[in-house]
């Protein structure tokens, strides 16, 4: 009877033994769902559209090839909508305000703004009374910064009704062998007048909102035969609001 007793207590001691040890063990955790494919594609786009590295260590821009400027930059404008910009010289300062009514221009501006591209350009052409042009340079760094975005142009998009006035903001182009009346994204110019021989060829895309006094002081500096400054005025870009 006594053995029977004891056989009796060591089972229930084994059974609570495998219960305790069967609640015990710590909570399976949840597997994560799976990427969507929209997150699939975002992943992928962000690894294709990485900015690359010059030899000299110098960050670059990202590729964008010339058939997806379009998709590129309505998607990088919808994350970056960003519409007032300054341009800051050894002059003073010109705020600018970007029109929405030219997408891909604003877009494509703000993103070289946010990427450096401007930091090594200057005003390279300045006529009195007519332009003020910015966003080259002789550097290195300039075209290397061209070519690693593939020197991607924009579309022509001309606004009803907007002309070529004091203070509006331009996209240059090349004027020869140029039967796509492609724009380049990367030079701009500010009108000092009203220039009708220029509306319907060049794309405005914003206007100046203060500082014409600063860009009439940059028109006066002395330049050489091809209206290229003969000292450097250097320009910094920045993103306002």
């Amino acid at each position: 009877m006594k053995s029977m007793w004891i056989c009796l207590c060591m089972l229930v001691v084994l059974v609570s033994c495998k219960d305790t040890t069967a609640d015990s063990k710590p909570p399976q955790k949840e597997e994560a769902p799976p990427p969507s494919k929209e997150e699939q594609e975002e992943e992928s786009l962000a690894e294709f559209y990485k900015p690359r590295v010059s030899y000299e260590g110098d960050t670059l821009l990202s590729y964008i090839p010339q058939d997806s400027v379009k998709a590129f930059f309505t998607r990088y404008g919808k994350r970056n909508p960003e519409t007032k910009v300054r341009m800051s010289t050894k002059y003073g300062d010109i705020d600018m305000e970007l029109f929405t009514e030219t997408p891909i221009y604003r877009a494509s501006f703000i993103y070289l703004i946010k990427n450096g591209y401007f930091d090594e350009t200057v005003v390279y052409r300045t006529v009195p009374r007519f332009i003020v042009q910015a966003g080259h340079s002789d550097n290195k760094i300039t075209a290397e910064k061209r070519t690693s975005a593939g020197n991607y142009k924009l579309e022509p998009n001309f606004l009803p009704n907007v002309k070529h006035a004091y203070g509006t903001l331009s996209s240059a182009k090349q004027w020869e062998d140029n039967p796509e009346d492609w724009h380049n994204p990367f030079d701009f110019f500010i009108s000092l007048r009203a220039t009708d021989h220029l509306d319907g060829e060049h794309t405005i895309f914003g206007r100046v909102t203060s500082g014409m006094e600063v860009a009439e002081k940059i028109s006066q500096v002395e330049t050489d035969t091809a209206e290229w400054p003969l000292i450097d005025v250097y320009i910094k870009m920045s993103v306002l609001e």
